[in-house]
C-alpha cells in the first residue's frame, strides 16, 4: 500500500570510534497513527515494555541469539531522510549482536535478541540535524552520528487575501487521454478524475472523453462533467479539440443485452463517449452517464436465462440518466468498453464452484508486493523478498487444491502496478491477491500502536473476499485484527474480478520481521490466504 514511510534501507552516515488461462485475447478477457508525545523513554519502562512485546509477538517463534561483532546500523530514518513528523519519531536498526545495549540522544533503546533495536525518540533541533547513537558491548563501545534533515519551526504569516482567477480560465472542449496509460491495453485505459486537485480517486473515464473545461489551477484543470457535476483532471490529460467541432452530442438510445459464456453485454447507443460512474449494488448495478440524456424505449433481452434480468432507466436531471441493471447474482466483475458509437458495460458471470473443491479450476492471481519500493525491518529484511517467498508457498498450496495460479512476478524484477492488474486481466483470474508487509508513518509510536493483520480492498464486490481473508490471516498468523479496510489503491480498484490487498504483518516490528525469516511463519501467512479464499469460493458456490 503506499506508505509515508521509505522503503529501501540505506547504510548510517557515521563517525565511529571504536506477491493464464491459455488462448486468452491480450485486450479483452475471453470471457493508525498513535498520539505523537516527545516522551522518548515511555518505551523503555522494563514492565511496560515487557507486556506489550508479548502481546505483539503473540505465537511467533522466538527471535534468534545474534552474538556478532558490535556495529552500528540504522535502517529508519535513512541518512539525510527529511523527518515528517511534528515532535517525535522511531528509529530503528541493527547492532550485529543482542548483548550490547544502545542509547540515542541519551535514552535508552531496546536491543532484541538478534540485534535489532527500535526507539521512539524526539526529533532533534533543525539547527543540529542528527542523532547521536552509543552502542557498548562490554569493553567495546561505538560512537555514530546519523545525520537527518527536520524542517525549521514555520513562521507565522498573515493570511494572504485570496488569489484572483489565474488567466488560464477559458472555456472550451477538451479530450481527455493519459499519455501514461498509452501503451495498456485497450481495456485498461482510463483517466482518472478527482473532485478536487490532488484528492483521492473517484471517476475512470474511457480515454477520448470530451468534457467542457472551463478553469485551471496549479498543473490542475477544473472539468464540467454535467451541468451539476464538476470535477479535476491533471493539465497532462487534457487536449484541445477542432474548435469548430460541434459539441459533442449525446443521447443513449435503444438498448440490447448481449450473451456470452462468461459475461453479458449491456450494449447501448450513445454517439459520443460519456463520462460515467458505476456503483454496485444488491443484486444490481447502477450505471450513471453524465451530459447524457436518456432515450430508451426498447431493451432487448436473451430468449435463456440471463445474468441481466431486467434494466431500468430514469433520467434523474436534464443531462443526466441512470441505468438499473438487476442481476440473477450478485455483482463479481464489470468492464466497460466503446465499441463503434456503442457504450458496453460487461458484467462479469461468477465461476462455477465445484462445491468439494471450491477452488479446483479457478485461476487466482497472486501478487508479490514491489519492487519497486516496499518496506525493509531492522535487520535488513526487504519486504519484497519476504512477500515473494511467501506468495510462492500459497502457489503451492492453491495449486495442491486444484487452482491454476497465475504469478504477476517470480523474481526480484520490478513491475509496474498497472503491468499487475493487467497480468491478472489478461489471464480471467478469478481473484486478485496482493501480498504485502506493513510499516508506520513517520511520529508513530511502535510501541503504543497495535501491529497486526489487515485486508483491504475498494470496490465492492471484493469486500466479501476481504473479510474471508482477514479472517484466515487472523486465525493462521495469530497477529492483532486490524479489520478490513476501503481504500483506493490501484491493484485493487480493477473491476474484472474480486481484487484484494493483504498486509499480513509489520516487517519492521522486529519480532514479526524475525518471524517472517522462518519458513514456518512464511506458511502461516500463506495458509491464513488460502483458507481465505477457500472459504469465499465454497460460500459461493453455496449461494448459487
Amino acid at each position: 500500500m503506499p506508505r509515508t514511510v521509505p522503503r529501501l534501507a540505506l547504510a548510517l552516515a557515521t563517525v565511529l570510534a571504536g506477491c493464464a488461462r491459455p488462448g486468452t485475447p491480450a485486450t479483452t478477457p475471453a470471457p493508525r497513527t498513535a498520539p505523537r508525545t516527545t516522551d522518548s523513554t515511555a518505551h523503555a519502562r522494563p514492565h511496560a515494555t515487557a507486556k506489550r512485546a508479548t502481546a505483539r509477538a503473540g505465537a511467533l517463534p522466538p527471535i534468534p541469539v545474534v552474538a556478532g561483532s558490535l556495529s552500528v546500523h540504522v535502517v529508519y530514518p535513512p541518512s539525510t531522510q527529511l523527518i515528517t513528523s511534528r515532535d517525535s519519531t522511531f528509529v530503528l536498526g541493527s547492532l550485529g549482536n543482542g548483548h550490547a545495549t544502545l542509547t540515542i540522544d541519551g535514552q535508552p533503546a531496546r536491543v532484541y535478541p538478534n540485534g535489532a533495536f527500535m526507539a521512539f525518540v524526539a526529533n532533534p533541533p533543525a539547527t543540529a540535524p542528527h542523532y547521536d547513537l552509543v552502542a557498548v558491548l562490554g569493553a567495546d563501545t561505538i560512537r555514530a552520528t546519523h545525520l537527518v534533515r527536520v524542517r525549521a519551526p514555520a513562521a507565522r504569516r498573515p493570511e494572504a487575501p485570496a488569489a484572483p482567477p489565474p488567466p488560464d480560465t477559458v472555456g472550451k472542449w477538451v479530450r481527455l487521454d493519459d499519455p501514461a496509460s498509452a501503451t495498456l491495453p485497450d481495456t485498461d485505459q482510463t483517466v482518472v478524475v478527482r473532485p478536487r486537485p490532488n484528492d483521492t480517486y473517484h471517476w475512470f473515464f474511457l480515454p477520448g472523453t470530451v468534457v467542457w473545461r472551463d478553469r485551471g489551477e496549479n498543473g490542475y484543470t477544473r472539468i464540467r462533467v454535467d451541468s451539476e457535476l464538476t470535477a479535476w483532471v491533471p493539465d497532462s490529460v487534457t487536449h484541445d479539440v477542432d474548435p469548430d467541432a460541434p459539441p459533442p452530442r449525446r443521447v443513449a438510445d435503444n438498448a440490447v443485452v448481449r450473451s456470452a459464456p462468461g459475461w453479458e453485454d449491456f450494449v447501448l447507443p450513445v454517439g459520443s463517449r460519456p463520462a460515467y460512474f458505476v456503483e454496485e449494488r444488491d443484486h444490481a448495478i447502477d450505471l450513471t452517464l453524465y451530459d447524457t440524456r436518456g432515450n430508451t424505449d426498447i431493451v432487448r433481452y436473451p430468449t435463456g436465462d440471463s445474468l441481466i434480468r431486467r434494466v431500468e432507466w430514469a433520467q434523474v436531471d436534464d443531462d443526466r440518466v441512470r441505468y438499473t441493471l438487476h442481476l440473477s447474482a450478485q455483482p463479481y466483475g464489470y468492464l466497460v468498453l466503446w465499441e463503434h458509437g456503442q457504450f458496453v458495460l460487461r458484467v462479469r458471470r461468477p465461476p462455477a464452484i465445484d462445491r468439494a473443491h471450491p477452488l479446483r479450476g479457478l485461476v487466482i492471481a497472486i501478487d508479490a508486493g514491489h519492487p519497486p519500493g516496499g518496506a525493509t525491518g531492522p535487520t535488513d529484511l526487504r519486504e519484497p523478498d519476504a512477500v515473494l517467498a511467501v506468495s510462492e508457498r500459497l502457489k503451492t498450496m492453491l495449486e495442491a487444491e486444484g487452482a491454476a495460479v497465475v504469478m504477476t512476478r517470480s523474481d526480484s524484477e520490478p513491475v509496474g502496478l498497472d503491468d499487475r492488474a493487467v497480468i491478472a486481466r489478461r489471464a480471467d483470474a478469478d481473484a486478485f491477491v496482493s501480498v504485502h508487509l506493513n510499516s508506520f508513518p513517520d511520529g508513530t509510536n511502535p510501541f503504543t500502536t497495535a501491529e497486526g493483520s489487515a485486508t483491504f480492498f475498494y470496490r465492492g464486490q471484493s469486500e466479501p473476499l476481504a473479510r474471508a481473508v482477514q479472517r484466515g490471516m487472523v486465525a493462521s498468523m495469530g497477529l492483532p485484527d486490524q479489520g478490513v479496510v476501503f481504500r483506493s489503491l490501484a491493484v485493487v480498484r480493477q473491476t474484472w474480478m474480486p481484487s484484494i490487498l493483504c498486509e499480513g504483518a509489520f516487517v519492521i516490528v522486529p519480532e514479526q520481521e524475525a518471524a517472517l525469516r522462518t519458513p514456518q511463519f512464511q506458511t502461516a501467512y500463506a495458509r491464513g490466504i488460502a483458507d481465505g479464499l477457500r472459504a469465499y469460493f465454497a460460500a459461493l458456490g453455496a449461494g448459487r
